[in-house]
C-alpha cells in the first residue's frame, strides 16, 4: 500500500490528498503505517510537504526548552542563578539539538528563559511560608528582571518575525475616559411601595427650593416646591413628579423630573444542588432629574440642622474561611478532577453613615429621619447609608485578608452644602480609575444625599497611604499621607534634588536632604485641590528615614500646615533626630512653597497628633513619651515663635483624634486609660468608667489660665479605645466601637458602633445611639460634622447645593496619570522614538492631537463618546495601509500608558493581515506578532503576585506560538500544504471515517 493507494481510497469519499487540516494528515500517517513505511520515511514525507511553509525553511527545528525532559530541574537551576545575580536573558544558557539552527530560535529561547525566570520568582513568592526578607529579595530581583526582559524585547531583531512587547491591533482604544456633560442625576431610591401608593417620605411638611441659572442670563430662576400645594392628591411617585414638573414648566425651565425604578436581584439559596428562591426581586423607586446643559441647578431647604457623618467597616476580617469543593469532569477524556477552594464566610465592607441632629436648627423642626431602601442595621436618627466603592474579601495564604477596593476610610471632612470629603486607601480600580501600584490614595467627594460626586487618585507608582484631610473656608481640600517610590511632581515652584525628589526653592542650601534619602522609603506628601477638585500643588518631604503625617490644616490665608512624626531628620529642620520618632510640623504657602520646618523630640518616641490654626496662632497637640503636650506658636511672621505650652498628662496608650479652637478655648478629644487628664486643676464633669474611655477636654487658648480646665469622659464596661472625636460649637461628637455596656444604650452585637454627643462643660450626654453590622462587628474609622447638612432633601434622596452636570475633563483628574508622566511612540520603519508627556492641563482632545502630530499623521486619533458611561475615550487607528506605530510604556514610576488604560503594542493595518494570514506570504517577509508582555507587573501583594503569574503564562504562551510559527509555518498561509500536525488523539468522527476508508481499501485490494 502506498500514498497513491491512500489517495484513491480518499477519493472514494470525496476527500483529496491535498486537503488541508488534521484529517488528511492523520489519515495519510495512518495509511503509511498500514503500508509498512518506517517512522523515518513518514517523517521525511511530512517534512517534504511542510518545509515550504516554514519561514526558517524546515520543520526540523530545535527542541524547545519547555519540552525538555528535565525542564523542572532546569527551572530550579534558573531560579537559583537569577536570584544569585546572574542575567535573566543569557544566550549562553540556550542549547540546541539541531546544528546550524536559524538564529531566531536562539533569540526566542533566550527570551523564554528570561520570562520563565520571572515566572519562577513569582511562583516562589506565592508560597505560604516566605519570610519578609525573602519576599523583599524576590520583589527586588523581579523588578530588575522585568526591566532586563523589556530591554531585550525592544533591542532584539529577528529574521522571520517582528515582535511587539504589547498587543497587535489596528484599532487601539483606551479604557479610561474623561468626563463629559451628563445632565441626568439619579437620586437614591426612597420607596418600595407600589408605584401609585403614597410614599412615606412625602408625608408631612415637605418644602424645598430649586434654583436654576440659565446660561447667558444674570438673574437665577427660583422654583419653590411645597407638596402641601397638591391638596388631597395622593402623594405617590408619579403624582409628585407631575406636580414638580408643572412648577418647572411654569417657571420656563426645561429641566424635568422622572421616576427611576430599580429591581433588585432575587434572593436564592442552593441546597443539594437545588436552587430555591427565598424572595423575589423587589422594585424600588426614586427621583431622576433630567436636566439640560444650559440650566445649572441648585437645591436648598429653609429648614436645616447639623448632620454628623461616620465612616466604619462592618464584618469580621478574622472570621475562619469555609472550605468548599467543586468538581469538574471531561467526558472526552473520561477523567475528572476535584479542586478544593476556600471562600470567606463574609465580606468586610466600608460604609458611610449620616445622622440627623437637632443642632443649629433653622426654620421649622425637621421630621425624624427614616430608613431608606437598602439600609441594613438601621438605627434611629440615621438619614443616609452608603457603601463605599467595591468591597470584596480575599483569601491570602490561608488567612482572610481584606482586599476591598476601598480598604478603609481614613479621614473625613465636611464641605459646603452638607457635602463630605472622604480620604481612603484603595487597592484597585475605584470609580473607573485604575491605580499604578499596589495601593493608592483616593479623595472622594459625596453630596449630602450620599451620591459619589467625583474621585481623585494620587497616582503613586508604588504605594501610597492616606492619613489626614482638611477643607478650607473657600472649599479647597488638603490631603496628606505617605508615598513610597516615584511620585511625579510638576509644580512650577519645584526643582529636583540630587536624589530625583522634589525640593522647594526658597529654602537655605543647608536644608537640603541629608545623605541617605531614598525614594523607596515612605515619605510624607501633601496635595491641595481647588474647590473644583483640580490638583493645585503637591509636595513631598524627603526625610533621611521613615516619616508619617498625622494631621493637616489650613490657615486663613490659604497656607497649609502638616504635622506628623519622623525617624530621621526632616529637610529644613536644621537638626538631627533626638531618638525614636520625633514630632514635626511643616508650613507651606498657599501656592505650595515650603515656609518652615520644625522638628522636636525627646530620646523617646514623639509625634504631632493634631494641629489647628486660629488667626495667627498655630496650636500643636503632641504625644511626647506618651504625655499629651499642647503648644502654641505665633506664625504671623511666617515662622513659628513659641507663645505657650501645657503638659496635660499621660494618655495611657490612647489617642488624640480631634482638636478645635472656639470661644477662647482649645478643645482636644480622643481616648485614654488615664482618669486624671490635666491633673488637679481640671474640673471633671463626667467621670471615667475604667479601662479605655473616650474623652473631651478644654483649656484656655492662652495655655496659661487654668481656671476653666475641664474634662469629661464617655464609656462603659468595655473598651472605648481609638475613639474618633469632632467638635461643634464647644460640644463633642464621639464615635467609636465598644464591646461592653454603656449606660443608656442597649448592646446589639459583639462589637457595636456608637455615636454620642457630650457637653463638656456640664458632662451631660446630649444624645447617644448604637449600631451593629455584619457578624455583629463594627469598627469606626472617622467622624465629621456638617453645619446645616440635614434637611428634608435627605428624605427625598436629593442633594443640597449645586448638582454637578459635568466633572473636570482633565486627564489628571479622571485617572491616576500625573502631570509629567510619559509614554513612548516608536516608528518601526525608522526606529525614531518620541516621548509623549502629559501636561497639567491635558485633555483627551489635546492628547489626541499630540499623538497624531508625533506620528507625523501616520495615525488617526479621535476622541469617542462612550455611550452609557458618559466618558470621552481615545481611538487610535492607522491612517493608511502602510502606517504602523509602536506604543511603549514610559519610565518606571512615570508611565502614563497604564493610567490611561492604553495597551502597549503595535498599531498597524498589518494586524488585520496577520489575523487573515491567507493573503500574506510570511516566508518572504516578517510576520507581526504580539507578546502581550506587561512590564508594570510587581510582587507587592498576594493579588499582584497571582496576577503576575497569570500574565507571564499568557506571554510565555505567545512565545510558544512564535516557536510553532518558526518551525511549522502559518497553517492559514496560502502556500500551506498541511497544518503541520502529524499526531494527536483521533476524534470519534474521524475514527468512523477511517473505518469506512479501510472498507473501501479492502475492496480495492481484493482483501475483503
Amino acid at each position: 500500500m502506498n500514498i497513491n493507494n491512500a489517495t484513491a481510497a480518499l477519493s472514494l469519499f470525496g476527500a483529496s490528498s491535498s486537503s488541508s487540516g488534521t484529517d488528511t494528515t492523520l489519515l495519510t500517517n495512518y495509511f503509511n503505517a498500514k503500508a509498512g513505511l518506517t517512522s523515518s520515511a513518514s517523517s521525511t514525507a511530512t517534512s517534504a510537504s511542510t518545509s515550504s511553509n516554514s519561514p526558517t525553511g524546515t520543520d526540523s527545528g530545535p527542541t524547545a526548552p519547555w519540552n525538555a525532559s528535565d525542564s523542572a530541574a532546569q527551572d530550579s537551576k534558573l531560579l537559583n542563578e537569577v536570584m544569585q545575580g546572574q542575567a535573566f536573558v543569557k544566550t549562553s544558557r540556550v542549547t540546541s539539538d539541531v546544528l546550524n539552527a536559524d538564529p531566531d530560535y536562539t533569540k526566542l529561547f533566550a527570551l523564554y528563559q528570561g520570562l520563565d525566570a520571572l515566572q519562577q520568582i513569582a511562583t516562589a513568592a506565592s508560597a505560604k511560608n516566605v519570610s519578609t526578607n525573602q519576599l523583599a529579595a524576590y520583589q527586588r530581583r523581579f523588578a530588575q528582571g522585568l526591566s532586563e526582559v523589556q530591554g531585550y524585547i525592544s533591542d532584539t531583531d529577528y529574521n522571520h518575525v517582528q515582535l511587539t512587547s504589547g498587543v497587535l491591533t489596528d484599532d487601539l482604544q483606551n479604557t479610561v475616559g474623561t468626563a463629559r456633560t451628563n445632565s441626568t442625576y439619579v437620586a437614591q431610591n426612597i420607596s418600595t411601595a407600589s408605584l401609585n401608593s403614597p410614599v412615606a417620605a412625602f408625608q408631612g411638611d415637605v418644602q424645598f427650593t430649586i434654583t436654576a441659572q440659565k446660561t447667558g442670563t444674570k438673574t437665577p430662576i427660583t422654583v419653590n416646591i411645597n407638596l402641601a400645594d397638591m391638596g388631597s392628591t395622593t402623594r405617590s411617585m408619579p403624582n409628585v413628579v407631575s406636580y414638580i414638573n408643572d412648577q418647572l414648566k411654569a417657571a420656563g425651565l426645561s429641566t424635568r423630573f422622572a421616576v427611576n425604578s430599580t429591581t433588585s436581584d432575587p434572593v436564592t439559596t442552593t441546597l443539594n444542588g437545588v436552587t430555591k428562591t427565598l424572595s423575589e426581586g423587589q422594585t424600588s423607586y426614586g427621583f431622576e432629574i433630567k436636566g439640560v446643559s444650559y440650566e445649572q441647578l441648585n437645591f436648598s431647604a429653609a429648614s436645616t440642622a447639623d448632620s454628623v457623618y461616620v465612616t466604619q467597616t462592618t464584618g469580621d476580617p478574622t472570621k475562619t474561611p469555609t472550605s468548599t469543593t467543586s468538581s469538574t469532569s471531561s467526558t472526552a477524556s473520561t477523567s475528572s478532577s476535584a479542586t478544593d477552594s476556600t471562600t470567606p464566610d463574609t465580606d468586610v465592607t466600608s460604609q458611610l453613615l449620616k445622622f440627623q441632629t437637632a443642632d443649629n436648627a433653622t426654620g421649622s423642626a425637621l421630621a425624624a429621619a427614616k430608613s431608606q431602601v437598602g439600609d441594613t442595621y438601621w438605627v434611629a436618627g440615621e438619614s443616609v447609608q452608603t457603601a463605599l466603592p467595591d468591597t470584596v474579601a480575599d483569601i491570602n495564604k490561608g488567612t482572610t485578608q481584606s482586599t476591598n477596593t476601598v480598604q478603609d476610610a481614613i479621614a473625613t471632612a465636611a464641605g459646603p452644602a452638607g457635602s463630605l470629603y472622604v480620604l481612603a486607601n484603595v487597592s484597585g480600580t475605584t470609580d473607573g480609575q485604575d491605580i499604578k501600584g499596589t495601593q493608592d490614595v483616593a479623595l472622594m467627594k459625596y453630596d449630602s444625599a450620599g451620591n459619589l460626586v467625583y474621585t481623585r487618585t494620587l497616582g503613586a507608582s508604588d504605594t501610597a497611604s492616606g492619613y489626614a484631610l482638611a477643607v478650607s473656608n473657600d472649599g479647597k481640600v488638603a490631603i496628606t499621607g505617605t508615598v513610597t517610590g516615584a511620585l511625579n511632581i510638576d509644580n512650577p515652584s519645584t526643582t529636583l534634588n540630587k536624589y530625583g525628589l522634589p525640593e522647594n526653592t526658597g529654602i537655605a542650601a543647608s536644608t537640603a536632604p541629608l545623605d541617605g534619602s531614598d525614594a523607596s522609603t515612605p515619605d510624607t506628601f501633601v496635595t491641595v485641590f481647588n474647590a473644583d477638585g483640580t490638583e493645585d500643588w503637591t509636595q513631598r518631604l524627603t526625610a533621611s528615614a521613615t516619616d508619617q503625617p498625622t494631621s493637616v490644616t489650613f490657615g486663613s490665608d490659604g497656607s497649609v500646615y502638616v504635622g506628623g512624626k519622623t525617624e530621621g531628620a526632616m529637610p529644613g529642620a536644621g537638626t538631627s533626630s533626638a531618638g525614636g520618632y520625633d514630632a514635626y510640623v511643616v508650613g507651606f504657602s498657599a501656592t505650595g512653597q515650603k515656609t518652615f520646618v520644625q522638628q522636636t523630640g525627646t530620646a523617646n518616641s514623639d509625634s504631632t497628633a493634631q494641629i489647628a490654626v486660629d488667626g495667627s496662632t498655630l496650636y500643636v497637640a503632641s504625644l511626647q513619651n506618651n504625655q499629651v503636650v499642647l503648644n502654641s506658636y505665633d506664625i504671623s511672621s511666617g515662622t513659628p515663635t513659641p507663645t505657650g505650652s501645657r503638659n496635660l498628662g499621660g494618655i495611657g496608650g490612647g489617642n488624640i483624634s480631634g482638636i478645635s479652637v472656639y470661644n477662647g478655648q482649645v478643645y482636644l478629644g480622643g481616648s485614654t486609660s488615664n482618669a486624671n487628664l490635666i491633673g488637679s486643676s481640671a474640673t471633671v464633669t463626667k467621670a471615667a468608667s475604667g479601662g479605655y474611655d473616650a474623652f473631651a477636654l478644654s483649656v484656655s487658648a492662652n495655655l496659661s489660665d487654668t481656671s476653666a480646665d475641664t474634662v469629661a469622659y464617655y464609656g462603659g464596661t468595655g473598651s472605648e479605645q481609638n475613639a474618633q472625636v469632632a467638635f461643634s460649637d464647644g460640644k463633642a461628637w464621639i464615635a467609636g466601637q465598644t464591646n461592653g455596656d454603656i449606660a443608656g444604650t442597649t448592646k446589639i452585637g459583639t462589637q457595636d458602633g456608637y455615636l454620642a454627643q457630650l457637653d463638656i462643660a456640664t458632662g451631660q450626654v446630649l444624645s447617644q445611639t448604637r449600631n451593629s453590622g455584619t457578624d455583629g462587628k463594627v469598627t469606626t474609622t472617622s467622624i465629621a460634622v456638617a453645619s446645616g447638612g440635614s434637611s428634608v432633601l435627605d428624605r427625598l434622596g436629593l442633594p443640597q447645593g449645586d448638582v454637578l452636570q459635568t466633572d473636570s475633563n482633565l486627564i489628571t483628574a479622571n485617572s491616576s496619570v500625573r502631570a509629567g508622566d510619559q509614554f513612548y511612540m516608536v516608528d518601526p520603519s525608522t526606529g525614531v522614538k518620541k516621548t509623549i508627556t502629559i501636561d497639567a492641563g491635558e485633555t483627551m482632545d489635546t492628547l489626541a492631537k499630540k499623538i497624531q502630530r508625533a506620528s507625523n499623521y501616520a495615525l488617526n486619533v479621535t476622541v469617542t463618546k462612550v455611550l452609557g458611561k458618559q466618558e470621552n475615550q481615545l481611538t487610535i487607528k492607522p491612517a493608511n495601509g502602510s502606517s504602523q506605530m509602536e506604543f511603549l510604556t514610559g519610565p518606571a514610576g512615570q508611565d502614563a500608558l497604564s493610567g490611561l488604560g492604553l495597551a502597549a503594542g503595535l498599531v498597524s493595518n498589518a494586524a488585520t493581515a496577520t489575523m487573515n494570514a491567507s493573503s500574506t506570504n510570511y516566508t518572504k517577509s516578517q510576520k507581526l506578532m504580539g507578546l502581550n508582555f506587561d512590564s508594570s507587573l510587581n510582587l507587592n501583594s498576594s493579588a499582584n503576585i497571582a496576577n503576575a503569574i497569570d500574565a507571564l503564562k499568557t506571554t510565555i504562551g505567545n512565545v510558544h506560538k512564535i516557536y510553532t510559527y518558526l518551525r511549522y509555518g502559518d497553517p492559514q498561509a496560502s502556500n500551506s500544504k498541511t497544518s503541520g500536525k502529524t499526531s494527536g488523539t483521533v476524534p470519534a468522527y474521524l475514527t468512523n471515517q477511517i473505518a469506512n476508508y479501510q472498507a473501501a481499501l479492502a475492496r480495492l485490494t481484493g482483501s475483503a
